[in-house]
C-alpha cells in the first residue's frame, strides 16, 4: 500500500495536471456507478436511466437523427412528418440534437440504445468534472496547492443537486459542461487579455444548448459584475474607478453578441420557431411582489436527498435544487469572512446571491431566467448556476487558511439546531423525518452488542486524544466530556430512530466537517473529509434518482424494433407516396420519430400551439406540447391522410408472464368502426395488424372558400366537424340547407348512485349534483340503444377538463381514452350494434359533480361518405414526396378556388403552381393553403427554414471578424 501511495505521489508530482483532469472526471463517474448498481441501473440491471421525459422525448429525437444522418435524409432535422402532422424541425435540433455525445446514438442500433443512454449519462458526469477542474486549475492555481481539493471540488460540482436530480433532462448538461471554460476565458477578458477564446466558447455553448446558454449569458452578467467590483474601490477618483469597472463590462457586451452571432444560423431559425411555438403558451410576464415559495424551505434542499418523484418536477413551482455538500456550502460562508477576500468582492458576492434568491422567490424574475414563461416541469432550471457560484466562491475560501472564530462555530451551530427546528415542523415528501426502519432495527436487535463496540471504539478514541493532544488537562477534559454529552444524545437519538435520518446525516456532515476545519490540515484530516464528502455526494445522488420509475431496457429495445419492423414494412409496400400511420397503441407519443414513420403523435416543447389547438378543436388530444390522435372519426381519419391504421392484438398475462422481455402495450383507444372504414388488412404478425383506409384524402384537396374561412368553436367537436362537412358542400345556415352529419340524441337513460341532484335541467343542459356518503364513489351511468347500425359517440362535459378524480367504464370494462385534455374530447361508444344497450359509467370521488351539457351524437355514416368522396375527386396526386419538397397534380372540376392540405402552417413552406409562386395562407389558423383554379395543375411544395440565410450571414461575419482580429493580434505580438 505504501509503494502505491508513494508512486502515486510521483506520479502526481511529475503530472499534476493530467492527474487532476483524470482524477476530477474518474471520481464522479466512479461514485455513479457504485450509485446504479445500488438501484439496478443498466448494465447492473434491467432498469434503463431513462426516465420521465428521457424515455418520452429524447430518446426518439435520438432516433430521429440517428435516422437523418444514415439514410442521409437530412431534410428531416429541417422538417418532419414525423412530428404530429408535420413540423418545423429547427427548435428539435437546437433543442435536443445538437450534442456531440449523440454521435453514440448515431453509431448504435436501436436494440442496443439502452447501452447508449448509459454511456452518454455517464461520460458527461465526467466531463463535467474535468472541466470544473479546468477552471479551478487554469484561474485558481489548483494544481501548485492542496490539489486533493480539485477532484473533490469538481465532483461537488457534476454531482450537485439538480444535476443528479434532473438527470433526466441530459441534453442539459453539455451548457454545465461548458460553463466552466466559459468562466476561464470571460475572466481573462475582464483582466484584458485576448477576448477571442470567450467569444467563441460562448458561441459553442449557445449553438449546442440555446436554452441553457440563454440562462449562462443572464449569468454571465451578474459573474462579471462581481469578478471586476474591486475596481470600484480601487485606485483614483471616483470617475477613474467607474471607467477600470466600466470598460471591461462594455467589451464583454460586444465579445458576447458577437460569440453568440457566431451561432446565429441556427439561434436566428430557432427564434422564429419558438415564437409559433412556445411563444404562444403561457400567461404573460406580469410583476408581482408575492412570493412563489417560502424563502426558509429552500432550506430543505440543503438536505441529503433533497429531491423525489412527488416534488420533483410535474407540480410546481417546487424548490430550486441547490444541494452542493458541506464542505462546499460551508466554504462559500466562510468566504464571506475570509481575510483573503476584499471587501468589493464580498458585497458583490452577496449582490449575486440575493439576485439569486429573489429570482428562486419571484414568479415574474424567475420567468426572466425562463425565456418568459414558467417552465413545464422541472422548475428553477437555473438553480445550478447558483451551486456554481457557490462551488468557485467555496473553493477559493477552502483553498486558503480558514481561520474560525468561535463566535462563527456559534453562529453555524445555531443555524444548524434552527434549520432541524424548522424542518421538523415542516412537510417535505423528499425528506424522511426518521431513519430506514431496518437500521433502527438492527440496533434494536443488538442493542448490547452496539453499546459495547461503540464503547470500544469512543474509549480508544478518547485515550488517542488525551495522549496525543497538547492541550492542559483540564481543557481535554472538558472537551471530552463535551463530547461525551453529545455521543449520550446520539445515542438516544439512534435509538429513537431520528440520528440516520436525511436530517440527522445532514447536520453529522456539518458538525463533522466544520470540526475539521476548524483544526489543522492534515494527512489524515484530509482523507475524512474527502471520504464523508464522496459518501454525502453519493448518498444525495442515490436518495435523489432511486425513487423514478425507470423503463426496462428489455422492453424498450423490444418495442422500439418490432414496431419498426410493421412500420418498416408498411412503409415499403405503400400504395402511395404521401400517408400518415395511426395506431391505438405507442410506447410514447415520439415512436413515430423513433422509428421514423408519418405519424401523427408527438410531445416536443416546439410543437406549434396551432397544431395542438386544432387537435383540440376536433374532439381530440391536443395539450402539454403534445398532440395523440385517440378520438378519430371519419372525417380526421380522412382529412389527415390517414391511409394505415395499426393496432395491437388482444394478450393476456399469461403471455406476459411468460415473456418478461417484451413490451405488451394497453390501447389508449377502441376504434369500434374500424373495420367499417379501414377494410383492407396489409399487414399481421402475432402482435400487430395493420389495416388500410381507402377514404383517407391526399395531402392536399380543392375546396371552396367557406371551407377555407372556417373559425371554429371552443369546446364544440361536433359543431366544428359538421362545419366542416356542410361547407365542403356549400351549405350554409342562412341557406336553411346544412345537415346534421352528426347529430345530437338522448340518452335512452340516466342512473345514478350515492349522489343527489343540486341542478337538473333537461332543457338548459344543466346537471349538477353531490355525492351523498362521502366514504363512496358517486356513480352516474348513461346508457344508450343505437337504433342504428352507424357510429355513436360520447361528448364529454367542459367540467371534466378541470376534474381529473374520476374513471371511467365503459360496457363494465375501463375506458383506455386519455382523461387530462383541454377542450371537450369525442369518445366513441358503440358501432353495427342497433338495439344493443351501450352502458358509460362514470366514478367519481369528490363531492360536487358537474356533468352539464354531456350529450351522445350518432354519425350519419352514408351522408359524410358521399361528402368526402366529392373532395377525393379534387386531390392532389403526389408523384414525389420528401419533407421538405413535394410535388403533384391535380385536376379540379368543380368550383373549388382553394387548396387546403394537411401541413400545418409554416412561413417557410412555399408553393408554385404551373412552376409559379402562389400565396400562401394559413386556414382553420393551423393549415397551409393556396388559391387553385379549374383545371389541370402542377404544384410543388418547398420548405426553406425561416432565418437560416440570414443568421449564416451573421455566423460568417462574427467568426470572420474573430479570425481576423486574432491573426491581428498575432501578428502584433510577433512584431515584439
Amino acid at each position: 500500500m505504501l509503494i502505491w501511495f508513494m508512486r502515486w505521489q510521483e506520479l502526481l508530482k511529475k503530472y499534476p495536471k493530467k492527474i487532476l483532469y483524470v482524477a476530477s472526471a474518474l471520481l464522479p463517474m466512479t461514485i455513479m456507478l457504485l450509485v446504479w448498481a445500488s438501484i439496478g441501473m443498466y448494465p447492473f440491471g434491467n432498469k434503463s436511466l431513462m426516465a420521465v421525459d428521457f424515455g418520452q422525448q429524447y430518446i426518439s429525437f435520438f432516433g430521429l437523427l440517428k435516422n437523418a444522418v444514415l439514410t442521409g435524409d437530412l431534410s428531416s432535422l429541417s422538417y418532419s412528418f414525423t412530428k404530429s402532422l408535420g413540423g418545423d424541425m429547427i427548435g428539435v435540433l437546437g433543442y435536443y440534437l445538437m450534442s456531440p455525445f449523440n454521435l453514440i446514438y448515431i453509431l448504435t442500433p436501436l436494440k442496443y440504445f439502452g447501452a447508449a443512454v448509459f454511456l452518454t449519462i455517464w461520460l458527461r458526469y465526467g466531463a463535467m468534472g474535468m472541466s470544473f477542474a479546468f477552471l479551478l486549475i487554469k484561474r485558481y492555481k489548483g494544481s501548485v496547492s492542496r490539489r486533493w481539493m480539485v477532484p473533490l471540488f469538481s465532483t461537488a460540482y457534476a454531482l450537485s443537486g439538480m444535476m443528479v436530480s434532473y438527470q433526466m433532462n441530459v441534453i442539459f448538461y453539455d451548457a454545465m459542461i461548458l460553463l466552466p471554460i466559459v468562466i476561464v476565458y470571460l475572466e481573462k477578458l475582464l483582466d484584458g487579455q485576448s477576448p477571442y477564446q470567450y467569444a467563441l466558447a460562448l458561441g459553442l455553448t449557445v449553438l449546442l444548448q440555446f436554452y441553457m446558454g440563454y440562462m449562462i449569458s443572464i449569468f454571465i452578467v451578474l459573474y462579471s459584475c462581481y469578478y471586476v467590483s474591486p475596481r470600484l474601490m480601487g485606485e483614483g477618483d471616483f470617475k477613474t474607478r467607474l471607467k477600470n469597472f466600466s470598460l471591461p463590462l462594455l467589451q464583454l457586451v460586444i465579445y458576447t453578441i458577437i460569440g453568440i452571432a457566431t451561432a446565429a444560423i441556427l439561434i436566428l431559425p430557432v427564434f422564429f420557431n419558438l415564437i409559433e411555438s412556445k411563444g404562444q403558451v403561457g400567461g404573460g410576464m406580469t410583476f408581482s411582489f408575492a412570493f412563489q415559495i417560502n424563502p426558509l424551505d429552500i432550506l430543505a434542499k440543503l438536505v441529503v436527498g433533497g429531491f423525489d418523484t412527488t416534488s420533483g418536477w410535474s407540480a410546481g413551482p417546487n424548490l430550486p435544487n441547490i444541494f452542493i455538500g458541506a464542505l462546499s456550502f460551508l466554504g462559500y460562508i466562510f468566504y464571506f469572512q475570509s481575510k483573503e477576500v476584499s471587501k468589493a468582492k464580498k458585497w458583490a458576492a452577496g449582490i449575486v446571491t440575493l439576485v439569486f434568491l429573489i429570482s428562486f422567490v419571484n414568479e415574474f424574475v424567475s420567468k426572466i431566467w425562463h425565456m418568459g414563461q414558467n417552465p413545464a416541469g422541472f422548475f428553477f432550471r437555473f438553480s445550478w448556476l447558483f451551486s456554481f457560484f457557490m462551488l468557485v466562491l467555496a473553493y477559493q475560501a477552502v483553498k486558503t487558511k480558514v481561520l474560525i472564530s468561535k463566535w462563527t462555530n456559534c453562529l453555524i451551530g445555531l443555524g444548524l439546531l434552527l434549520s432541524v427546528v424548522y424542518l421538523y415542523f415542516h412537510q417535505y415528501s423528499f425528506i424522511a423525518k426518521t431513519q430506514p426502519k431496518a437500521i433502527t432495527q438492527f440496533f434494536s436487535k443488538f442493542s448490547i452488542l452496539s453499546v459495547l463496540l461503540l464503547a470500544a471504539i469512543i474509549s480508544l478514541l478518547f485515550y488517542a486524544y488525551w495522549e496525543k493532544s497538547q492541550k492542559s488537562q483540564l481543557s481535554k477534559a472538558i472537551r471530552m466530556g463535551g463530547a461525551g454529552v453529545l455521543l449520550v444524545v446520539a445515542a438516544i437519538l439512534l435509538k429513537m430512530g431520528y440520528l440516520l435520518s436525511q436530517v440527522g446525516i445532514t447536520v453529522m456532515l456539518y458538525l463533522a466537517i466544520l470540526g475539521i476545519l476548524n483544526l489543522q490540515w492534515s494527512r489524515i484530516s484530509v482523507i475524512v473529509v474527502s471520504l464523508l464528502t464522496i459518501f454525502e455526494l453519493g448518498y444525495n445522488a442515490y436518495l435523489s434518482q432511486v425513487t423514478f420509475v425507470y423503463d426496462d431496457v428489455r422492453k424498450f429495445a423490444d418495442a422500439t424494433v418490432s414496431v419498426k419492423r410493421v412500420t418498416d414494412s408498411v412503409q415499403e409496400n405503400a400504395d402511395q407516396p404521401f400517408y400518415r400511420i395511426a395506431t391505438n397503441f405507442a410506447y410514447s407519443r415520439t415512436v413515430p420519430s423513433l422509428v421514423s414513420y408519418p405519424g401523427l403523435s408527438t410531445f416536443s416543447s416546439s410543437l406549434e400551439r396551432s397544431t395542438m389547438d386544432h387537435f383540440a378543436y376536433m374532439g381530440d388530444l391536443g395539450v402539454n406540447a403534445a398532440t395523440q390522435y385517440a378520438n378519430g372519426t371519419p372525417l380526421t381519419d380522412a382529412l389527415y391522410g390517414i391511409r394505415y391504421f395499426m393496432s395491437t392484438k388482444d394478450w393476456d398475462q399469461k403471455e406476459v408472464d411468460a415473456h418478461p422481455e417484451k413490451m405488451y402495450s394497453y390501447r389508449f383507444t377502441e376504434r369500434f368502426d374500424l373495420n367499417r372504414y379501414f377494410s383492407d388488412k396489409v399487414y399481421e404478425d402475432e402482435r400487430y395488424i395493420v389495416y388500410k383506409n381507402p377514404n383517407s384524402f391526399p395531402l392536399a384537396y380543392g375546396t371552396n372558400s367557406l371551407v377555407r374561412n372556417i373559425r371554429f368553436g371552443v369546446n364544440n367537436a361536433f359543431a366544428n366537424q359538421n362545419i366542416i362537412l356542410n361547407s365542403m358542400e356549400g351549405h350554409q345556415q342562412e341557406n336553411k340547407d346544412v345537415v346534421e352529419y352528426f347529430k345530437p340524441l338522448a340518452f335512452s337513460s340516466i342512473e345514478t348512485e350515492n349522489v343527489k341532484e343540486e341542478k337538473v335541467n333537461k332543457e338548459t343542459g344543466e346537471a349538477i349534483y353531490n355525492r351523498i356518503d362521502p366514504s363512496k364513489e358517486a356513480i352516474i351511468r348513461y346508457k344508450v340503444i343505437p337504433r342504428t347500425n352507424n357510429t355513436y359517440y360520447f361528448f364529454t362535459p367542459v367540467s371534466l377538463i378541470q376534474n381529473q378524480d374520476y374513471s371511467v367504464l365503459l360496457n363494465n370494462k375501463w375506458l383506455l381514452n386519455d382523461k387530462i385534455f383541454t377542450q371537450r374530447q369525442i369518445w366513441q361508444l358503440t358501432d353495427q350494434t342497433e338495439n344493443q344497450e351501450t352502458v358509460i359509467e362514470f366514478r367519481f370521488k369528490t363531492d360536487h359533480i358537474d356533468m352539464s351539457n354531456a350529450g351522445v351524437y350518432r354519425a350519419d355514416i352514408d351522408q359524410i361518405q358521399q361528402v368526402l368522396d366529392n373532395r377525393k375527386k379534387q386531390g392532389l396526386h403526389v408523384t414525389k414526396f420528401a419533407n421538405t419538397h413535394i410535388v403533384g397534380d391535380v385536376s379540379i372540376t368543380d368550383d373549388s378556388n382553394y387548396m387546403m392540405t394537411s401541413i400545418p402552417y409554416s412561413d417557410g413552406w412555399k408553393v408554385k403552381v404551373d412552376g409559379k409562386f402562389v400565396q400562401t395562407e394559413k386556414a382553420w389558423d393551423a393549415f397551409l393553403s393556396f388559391p387553385i383554379t379549374k383545371g389541370n395543375h402542377k404544384i410543388e411544395f418547398v420548405f426553406r427554414q425561416k432565418g437560416v440565410i440570414l443568421g449564416a450571414l451573421l455566423s460568417m461575419i462574427s467568426i470572420t471578424y474573430l479570425i481576423i482580429q486574432l491573426r491581428r493580434e498575432k501578428d502584433e505580438i510577433s512584431s515584439y
